[in-house]
């Protein structure tokens, strides 16, 4: 399986950042998966302001302004390989979620709703999902967690347990956020199942500064391949 990451560097706008996405896409012919950031679509700062302006209706409003992405995606999908499509804001019902989506020729094989919610989240009235997922990329099984989903024992045994390969898109982190070194998280959790993680990140640049977390794929030995650094690229990998 050829793996693609890209690493996205965060354009400003939510139109800009889909492009980018759309075009990475088109251009990467040679890979059997490719795969992208949690809230990829979203600049910088966009989702404290909505939070700041509309509270409990913000994840409504990045809804309205934002649903339109999903049938790009659907449509780039049909020429290219297997998606594992970041994350959207999803509207069921009277209810908003973080979902992955997994694409594949205009069809939804798979999708998972962030279960782990981050306070930001709550206050923006995204509600966490109740299920993981499994599915088969091949012959291959694989599962999704985002982001804060690692941080939480009992999800991190549930997904992995059921997969031999797991996405985790994460989020930009914020200036201010501690650093980080290395993947302390994915490779206890890659060593503990016997799974492969795929790590897929987005960086920005604020005040003249790039900031953000390398993408990897890590595996029960360690870390297989990393980004260089923290500028956008595509990672490409052979598992």
């Amino acid at each position: 399986m050829n793996v693609g990451i890209y690493q996205m560097e965060d354009r400003g706008s939510i139109e800009k950042n889909v492009k980018a996405v759309i075009n990475c896409i088109k251009n990467c012919s040679d890979i059997d998966v490719i795969a992208l950031p949690e809230f990829f679509a979203y600049p910088l700062g966009f989702f404290k302001e909505m939070t700041e302006n509309f509270g409990k209706n913000a994840a409504k409003r990045m809804y309205e302004e934002s649903n339109w992405i999903f049938n790009e995606l659907k449509e780039v999908s049909y020429n290219a390989a297997i998606l594992i499509a970041g994350s959207l804001i999803e509207k069921h019902k009277d209810k908003y979620y973080n979902t992955c989506y997994v694409l594949n020729k205009g069809e939804v094989i798979a999708k998972y709703r962030k279960i782990n919610i981050i306070d930001e989240e709550i206050k923006a009235g995204i509600s966490p999902g109740n299920k993981i997922v499994s599915f088969k990329i091949h012959s291959t099984r694989a599962g999704i967690m985002i982001c804060a989903d690692c941080l939480k024992d009992s999800i991190v045994k549930k997904v992995c347990e059921n997969s031999e390969i797991v996405f985790l898109p994460i989020s930009m982190t914020s200036p201010e956020h501690p650093t980080v070194e290395g993947h302390p998280l994915s490779i206890k959790a890659a060593k503990k199942y016997g799974v492969k993680i795929v790590k897929i990140s987005k960086t920005a640049v604020y005040s003249g500064k790039k900031f953000g977390v390398k993408s990897a794929v890590i595996t029960p030995k360690g870390v297989l391949s990393e980004a260089e650094s923290v500028d956008e690229c595509v990672l490409k990998v052979s598992l």
